[in-house]
């Protein structure tokens, strides 16, 4: 497997391009702390991958009544404004590597996040990603998030190219399976979490690095 073999890719951001899902467990452990129960980092990695709203449903379903869901999720947003505007956020190593090596086989390239469009609008411009992308799908411009496939088949379709011949980057167990449920071929780089033998299943390769990707993908 190549990148010559593909027609486009589309890389994933939080967690893949840029290092934000420690600030993000930071912020929801500040919130429920604050709120008098506990997100332990190895809960919080169930959250990973996740729209705001099913990662909220999963904290309502495991903490029950302990949770005062409107003040946590007040508290989540807060600290999430609060920890971005203060940390500076890393761009994960390789990530630049491989965006010039797409750039040098002359792929078209887009982004497909979870996030919606003005924080992932901000986090691009701080990082200097902003300008290095055709096309960016977020999470507030469909209808179902990740694992369902939407983000996935709209990427594809503002790209104009077929599923069967766009290759892409996740690093959760959400994005591979909604790549993977749109026909994408996806290569994992796992973040926060190692994954199943179930959705490595679902992977043409799993990395431990993007360094490591694009030296395979451009031997």
């Amino acid at each position: 497997m190549k990148l010559s073999d593909f027609a486009a890719v589309i890389f994933d951001m939080d967690g893949l391009l840029i290092d934000t899902e420690t600030l993000y467990c930071q912020s929801w452990q500040r919130a429920a702390a604050d709120c008098g129960f506990v997100i332990t980092p190895h809960f919080y990695e169930r959250l990973v991958g996740r729209s705001r709203a099913d990662a909220l449903q999963i904290v309502l379903e495991h903490f029950g009544d302990q949770v005062p869901m409107p003040d946590f999720h007040e508290r989540v947003l807060h600290y999430e404004t609060v920890c971005f505007a203060e940390a500076p956020i890393p761009v994960k190593p390789g990530a630049w590597d491989m965006i010039a090596a797409v750039d040098a086989h002359a792929l078209p390239k887009a982004l497909a996040t979870s996030t919606h469009r003005p924080a992932a609008r901000q986090r691009l411009v701080r990082t200097g990603l902003d300008r290095h992308f055709h096309i960016t799908v977020t999470g507030d411009e469909v209808q179902r998030p990740k694992p369902a496939p939407d983000i996935y088949l709209a990427a594809c379709e503002r790209l104009g190219v077929s599923p069967r011949d766009v290759l892409a980057f996740e690093d959760s167990e959400p994005g591979v399976q909604a790549a993977h449920a749109a026909g994408v071929t996806v290569i994992m780089v796992p973040d926060f979490k190692a994954p199943s033998l179930e959705i490595q299943a679902r992977t043409a390769r799993v990395f431990p690095s993007l360094t490591l990707a694009r030296a395979h993908l451009c031997a």
